[in-house]
């Protein structure tokens, strides 16, 4: 993966990887330390608008929406891609290299593990907080269902770079405890795109995540 500081596991893969970080900001601390910020295309957290729908609470049915409702859904998902600031970052590592509480039992035979944390940023997270009841519900399910186009969109991109791999896998599910969010961003990927509460492991912004996949292949 292309977000590494120094990682030697997949500093040779830089060419497979050049479509994955082609929009990048580089902040430089220092020497050889430094920290890749994946910046996505618009199309990247572009949800299906019937999904959105169903996140919504619509049914899909078109006699819910009358025309001043289908107006307010569409200017919630164009501000929604207006207001949003998507980035993520990412790093890999070989198995031995994790502390075994950050390895999920499912990952059993893999031979390393991406990391990666995501996030729409803090102006979604106002704008929620912020507007009357209706737009604030339009958008909360606009970004919850970005956020998850964006995750989709980079596993996609790691399994054409890594091959066979794990399904993707998030801390709070299964045998990895929540509060683990915050080992894997401030141990782990050392970034500041998001803040983890290291009691809770609830992440800011809101619509952000931390995931996970593992790697059968060298």
């Amino acid at each position: 993966m292309g977000f590494l500081r120094g990682n030697p596991l997949t500093s040779g893969r830089r060419g497979a990887i050049t479509g994955l970080c082609k929009h990048i900001i580089i902040f430089i601390t220092g020497g050889e330390n430094f920290i890749k910020i994946y910046i996505p295309e618009t199309y990247e957290i572009m949800p299906q608008k019937k999904i959105y729908l169903l996140r919504a609470g619509f049914n899909g049915s078109k006699f819910q929406i009358n025309d001043k409702l289908k107006d307010e859904i569409n200017k919630i998902y164009k501000l929604g891609l207006e207001l949003a600031q998507p980035k993520a970052v990412c790093d890999t590592y070989k198995i031995e290299a994790i502390p075994t509480e950050l390895i999920p039992k499912s990952f059993q035979g893999v031979k390393s593990i991406t990391f990666f944390v995501s996030t729409l940023g803090y102006e979604i997270d106002n704008y929620i907080s912020n507007a009357n009841t209706l737009s604030s519900m339009l958008m909360d399910a606009w970004a919850s269902e970005a956020i998850e186009a964006f995750n989709e969109s980079i596993d996609k991109k790691l399994r054409k770079d890594f091959g066979k791999g794990t399904r993707r896998f998030s801390p709070g599910y299964s045998d990895i405890d929540v509060r683990k969010n915050w080992d894997i961003v401030s141990n782990l990927l050392k970034t500041e795109i998001v803040v983890v509460n290291k009691d809770t492991g609830i992440i800011t912004p809101r619509k952000s995540t931390v995931c996970m996949i593992g790697w059968y292949d060298e």
